[in-house]
């Protein structure tokens, strides 16, 4: 798959997962707040999958992209959404809280691609094992 591609299904996913977010925060609890483990949960997702696919080059870009993404998505339609269900504008709880939430996406996209690199590794490895001749 091309980067290209790779980016625009990444920049997609977050897309619709960060609208998914805001409506359902909205729908089920009226709750502001963007869903952080699923923000960065799929921020690894996107980093583990392209370093096990061994695209380690763009892993971490892809991940950070997908957040970028998410939360884009997740604040423009939080910000429609106001008023729906007794919903109230969503507001960062704090400076310090938004800096280390927006930090968090690239350290786990890095974390993710390191655990990704080696699952390819060792598969490469295993891989090699089981073709050798003994």
């Amino acid at each position: 798959m091309s980067t290209e591609r790779v980016f625009t299904q990444t920049i997609a996913y977050g897309l619709l997962l960060g609208v998914i977010d805001a409506v359902a925060g909205r729908l089920l609890q009226a709750a502001p707040d963007p869903t952080i483990v699923l923000s960065l949960g799929g921020t690894a997702w996107v980093a583990y999958g392209l370093a096990e696919a061994r695209r380690t080059r763009i892993a971490v870009p892809a991940g950070v992209a997908f957040w970028v993404a998410f939360f884009a998505a997740f604040w423009i339609s939080a910000r429609l959404l106001i008023g729906w269900n007794g919903s109230v504008p969503w507001h960062p709880r704090s400076t310090t809280w938004m800096l280390v939430f927006a930090v968090s996406a690239p350290v786990v996209a890095l974390i993710a691609q390191f655990f990704g690199a080696r699952a390819a590794a060792r598969a490469g490895t295993s891989a090699t094992a089981e073709v050798a001749p003994k």
